[in-house]
């Protein structure tokens, strides 16, 4: 089946209706008319076109005059993951969309945990963003947590990346001679100085992929094994994340291991979501912890 010809704002519509197929069993003209804000006969027109492209997905209900999932239901609009549910939800739990906005029709009594999120200064991001796009030197004072410094630094930032909790800018320190992360909600002032633009020294960590490859804890009895290979859908019973030399810190604390805690020098092979890292001494060489 061939969709490289439709429409965005039709497609979108389309990815609607299997949404609502998936999920509710059901899809009417009445609810695909209020979400898009399409008339009627707009309405009818699109359940009718995606039966013609979809004509085993869906059938009508004179009984209750409404189009029925049918039992071999297949999304061609859209990939059917239970991902794709969940985002809608963590939307309206985090504000991003009001209950009218995000597609369930209707809406299961759920909870999430919501990180307090910390505090920037839009100015503050507006100048980090323009240093960016122009590579331009910010003079900035920076409340650091490992040392008491009260000096201003010169950063030169060329990308901004979070760690699931807050937003850092990655940044060329003059003074120091290195990349480093700086954490956005903790610059006291900012100042962009236009005439201090140069070359600056490749951020090799940034550039650098790296493989992190995780799997069930072997103490873990075989059926606890193959179900945490499902639920990781794990490829021969790993899980191998690509991801920035610079980010595998902020990774590895996600996947719940602590960078911080060492045992023989090396980190600790404990983790609360009952995995390993299998390569554990090229992730521990990589992480290049500074003294």
């Amino acid at each position: 089946m061939k969709h490289d010809n439709i429409k965005p704002g039709q497609r979108k519509r389309y990815e609607f209706i299997e949404f609502q197929l998936m999920w509710d069993g059901t899809i009417g003209r009445k609810l695909l008319k209020d979400k898009f804000e399409i008339s009627l006969q707009q309405a009818t027109l699109d359940l009718t076109s995606y039966l013609d492209l979809a004509p085993k997905n869906m059938s009508y209900d004179p009984r209750q005059r409404t189009y029925v999932a049918r039992s071999n239901f297949r999304p061609a609009f859209i990939k059917g993951e239970a991902k794709e549910y969940l985002h809608h939800l963590e939307m309206l739990h985090h504000g991003y969309r009001d209950a009218d906005e995000i597609w369930p029709a209707s809406i299961p009594a759920f909870d999430a945990v919501a990180a307090s999120s910390r505090n920037t200064d839009p100015k503050a991001l507006k100048t980090v963003l323009r240093a960016i796009r122009d590579r331009h030197c910010l003079e900035v004072m920076y409340v650091s947590l490992s040392s008491e410094s009260e000096s201003p630094r010169c950063l030169y930032p060329h990308a901004i990346a979070s760690d699931g909790h807050r937003w850092h800018m990655r940044a060329y320190d003059e003074d120091k001679d290195r990349h480093s992360d700086f954490v956005l909600s903790r610059i006291e002032t900012i100042k962009a100085k236009e005439d201090r633009a140069r070359d600056l020294p490749e951020d090799k960590e940034w550039s650098t992929i790296v493989c992190l490859r995780l799997r069930p804890d072997p103490s873990l009895s075989e059926r606890q094994r193959s179900r945490l290979e499902i639920e990781y859908d794990m490829q021969g019973g790993e899980l191998e994340v690509n991801v920035r030399q610079a980010m595998l810190f902020y990774y590895l604390r996600f996947y719940g291991f602590n960078p911080h805690e060492k045992k023989d020098g090396m980190i600790r092979n404990v983790s609360s979501f009952s995995l390993n890292i299998v390569n554990l001494k090229e992730i521990e060489k990589c992480l290049n912890r500074r003294n």
